[in-house]
């Protein structure tokens, strides 16, 4: 038998039946003889290298005749133990018995150290047990997010069905008719951006969302914000008052609908935990920013509710953290755990001062890009937008839903364009190549539909002969609203793509800004 020091830290022949032994190689450091008595050998063994807790054991395990006994069978048997080395430290053996020759009661010992493979063993299991652990933590996280979800839901939802209900009441009041309209409209919008958030937030890691970088001015984020938080006020019996100072820089470069989701959270929590009667202060001040070319801005929630401990509060950005004292409040509180991740992600500071029965203060201070500030170009650009009509205009519209083309070709309509409607991908190609040059202006196109989708309808239309087969404008406009979605559609050829339910102010403004490129270009 040929064997490697390598593998094995002692190889040992021993014959029973004159009690001798012959180290081939390896050894113990504390025992230097190479051949010699094979039951004293194994008394300094066991005294000198191994713990009083095992010595009974491995005597038994080495005794000749109980291992002469364990090998009537079988050919060889193993067992471990822990052995001191010369440094005082603890190793892991692993000692197999084989026979070579039963009748002259021969045995060979081969030994082998195994503390790095068990404590590698050991750490494999640590983290298969971390990764189980983490998997059940990540659907347990999913399933209490989606249900916590309902309480940042209820908030816009409230709003809309309040409102619808008005509307009905009061049929034959224009002016209450197209005020209860526009509250529903921001409220859908910021219901909205809470599925978006839902879709974005991959078990609500906030590290891996994404800030949009738009223009956008303070009077309108508090004039939503306004519209969505007043009306869930005055159903609670709670005093709102909100406290706009004069801004210098109005208009900023940021991401709305995050913005509009911290402050809508606070708002709706200090409503929340504020009795009937209490009051909630929302005011939006201008600070000075601390970096050139820059605009800052305090937000401050302050409430007369039932405030919060210190201990609580060391917990308050905490997923799913509520307090045992308001039970009976809707949410599992993950909102202030969005918030904080949103608030560092801008790169802002979140502050919190509360007392019991005395109320609680939030502040906000956010920083962004200033916009160099033009007078009257801000409305003057937005109302051109508004006025732009698309009369004269011709689209195809591809659309396998029934509904959804409805509305959208009444929409367009009410902007003066027309429209052709075909309900999958391959109809789509058809029509456009047969189609004469100049017949359409730019193509909708839907995503999942039967026969052929919209990113192979896409390609086959690039890949066409027809003259405007490079140049004609193609939209998606789908549900897959994830950003690798958006990704494909432009793989596939499109110019650009819009989420549903579509914002057709922003359909407009796409629409309008890529025909006016193209028409420069002829």
């Amino acid at each position: 038998m040929q064997l490697s020091s390598a593998t094995y830290d002692l190889v040992a022949n021993i014959n029973l039946l004159s009690d001798t032994y012959e180290i081939v190689s390896g050894g113990d450091d504390t025992i230097s003889e190479m051949k010699g008595l094979n039951s004293e050998r194994t008394q300094k063994v066991i005294s000198q290298t191994i713990s009083e807790s095992q010595q009974k054991y491995v005597a038994d395990m080495l005794d000749p005749t109980a291992m002469l006994e364990r090998l009537k069978d079988k050919d060889s048997y193993s067992f471990a133990y822990s052995v001191y080395d010369k440094n005082g430290e603890i190793r892991t053996k692993n000692m197999t018995v084989f026979v070579t020759d039963r009748r002259l009661e021969r045995v060979c010992f081969i030994r082998s150290d195994v503390t790095d493979v068990l404590e590698a063993e050991r750490k494999t299991k640590e983290d298969l047990e971390k990764a189980l652990a983490e998997a059940k933590k990540a659907n347990r996280v999913k399933s209490d997010f989606l249900s916590s979800m309902s309480h940042d839901i209820r908030t816009p939802m409230n709003a809309i069905v309040g409102m619808t209900t008005l509307a009905l009441a009061n049929l034959n009041d224009p002016e209450k008719i197209e005020d209860y309209l526009h509250k529903i409209s921001v409220s859908s919008q910021h219901l909205l951006s809470l599925i978006n958030d839902i879709l974005d937030m991959s078990q609500i890691e906030q590290s891996k969302i994404h800030l949009n970088h738009q223009a956008i001015r303070i009077g309108e984020i508090i004039d939503h914000i306004s519209s969505i938080m007043i009306s869930q006020a005055e159903n609670a019996g709670v005093d709102l008052q909100i406290d706009t100072g004069k801004f210098e820089h109005e208009g900023f470069y940021g991401d709305a609908l995050r913005i509009k989701q911290i402050l809508i959270n606070l708002l709706s929590n200090a409503i929340k935990f504020t009795v009937e009667g209490g009051k909630v202060l929302f005011r939006t001040e201008e600070l000075n920013a601390k970096e050139e070319k820059r605009v800052r801005y305090r937000f401050t929630i302050q409430d007369t509710g039932i405030g919060m401990t210190e201990e609580f509060m060391s917990h308050l950005f905490e997923p799913f953290i509520r307090s045992d004292r308001v039970t009976k409040v809707e949410g599992t509180g993950l909102g202030l755990s969005i918030t904080k991740g949103l608030v560092d992600l801008m790169g802002g500071e979140i502050h919190v001062s509360s007392k019991l029965q005395k109320g609680t203060k939030f502040e906000i201070e956010l920083e962004f890009e200033q916009i160099e500030p033009l007078k009257g170009e801000s409305h003057e650009k937005t109302a051109e937008i508004e006025e732009e009509d698309l009369t004269g205009c011709h689209f195809l519209l591809v659309e396998d839903n029934e509904i959804n083309s409805e509305i959208r070709g009444e929409l367009l309509q009410m902007r003066g364009a027309t429209f052709t409607v075909k309900t999958d991908g391959l109809q789509a190609v058809n029509e456009f190549k047969q189609a004469k040059p100049g017949t359409y202006d730019a193509i909708f196109m839907d995503i999942q539909m039967p026969v052929m989708n919209g990113y192979e309808a896409t390609r086959e239309i690039r890949r066409s002969d027809h003259p405007e087969a490079r140049s004609m404008i193609i939209l998606a406009m789908t549900a897959n609203a994830f950003a690798e979605d958006v990704q494909a559609s432009i793989e596939a050829g499109m110019n650009g793509h819009i989420a549903k339910p579509v914002d057709m102010k922003l359909l407009y403004n796409t629409i309008s800004s890529l025909l006016k490129k193209r028409n420069k270009r002829k």
